[in-house]
């Protein structure tokens, strides 16, 4: 389904292409026979009061470890990400005054929160990349330099690939902060970032779809030692071995993430629900079922 108004149905002459439209002026009541501007119509806030528990969306896993779920997210775990606090270092740095961050992942992918929403709840600015600039190298560059751009998020395969053409590895050159997640860091990565500039910020940042994104960040000084760094805040991880019990700093067991970040549970699932998300010491936990010690 498709929400949208009257008014961009008409400009970008919207169609019924496998999803079912409907306006904001069906939804809440009947268009003038001028439709009335929706940004002039629709300005007052709804009286909907929004309570931390309420479901805030649904983003799909990527079904890598078994079929996809729909994992629910809850207002209080995206507020807790987006807020622009000290312990959040992926967070004080994706929303450093007159960041411009350079958005790539579909909005179906729990990527998107980041590159999306923290910066505009930290009025900052966001450059949508259309597909053909993604992929792209030479539009990349473009799309870079005539932005000004200077943030990215996305796997070290991709910015790999780009490191490896003349045209994108100049407007790499470009950025000063580099949010970097979802596989392993490699060495040469670093080494290859580090000869573009000095000064730049590289993070290596984890975080399952479960717990609604970044849970946390390790600031890269060096290639020779990687982590995955401190848990952002209202977080807490720590690891257990396979009865649940907690072991003591050295010993490797399961990642367990607790806290504010953890959401809801899966959509219909109820059995794959009781068996990730639980409570410890009364905190909503999930069990990553990745190795740390």
């Amino acid at each position: 389904m498709l929400l949208t108004t009257e008014k961009q149905i008409k400009s970008r002459s919207l169609s019924q292409n496998g999803y079912q439209i409907l306006t904001l002026e069906e939804a809440f009541g009947e268009p003038s026979p001028d439709v009335i501007d929706a940004d002039e119509r629709f300005a007052e806030r709804p009286a909907v009061t929004v309570r931390p528990d309420d479901l805030a969306y649904c983003i799909y896993t990527s079904g890598s470890t078994g079929h996809p779920k729909g994992v629910m997210i809850e207002h209080r775990n995206i507020a807790n990400y987006v807020n622009r606090n000290e312990k959040s270092i992926e967070i004080m740095h994706y929303a450093m005054p007159g960041r411009v961050n350079l958005a790539l992942a579909s909005f179906s992918f729990d990527v998107s929160v980041v590159e999306q929403f923290v910066p505009l709840c930290s009025g900052n600015t966001v450059v949508i990349a259309a597909e053909d600039e993604i992929h792209d190298p030479t539009l990349f560059a473009q799309l870079v330099t005539e932005t000004g751009a200077d943030g990215i998020t996305c796997t070290p395969t991709y910015l790999l690939s780009l490191l490896d053409i003349p045209q994108s590895r100049e407007a790499i050159r470009q950025f000063t902060f580099f949010d970097i997640g979802a596989e392993a860091f490699p060495r040469q990565l670093y080494d290859r970032l580090r000869e573009l500039r000095e000064d730049s910020v590289i993070l290596n940042v984890y975080g399952p779809t479960e717990c609604t994104m970044g849970c946390s960040a390790a600031l890269m000084t060096g290639a020779e030692h990687v982590t995955i760094g401190p848990p952002m805040a209202n977080t807490v991880f720590y690891v257990a071995d396979q009865f649940g019990n907690e072991l003591p700093v050295g010993l490797r067991g399961e990642l367990i993430i607790c806290g504010d970040q953890v959401g809801r549970g899966y959509v219909n699932l109820p059995d794959k629900t009781a068996a990730a998300f639980f409570t410890h010491d009364g905190l909503r936990a999930y069990h990553s079922g990745d190795l740390a010690a």
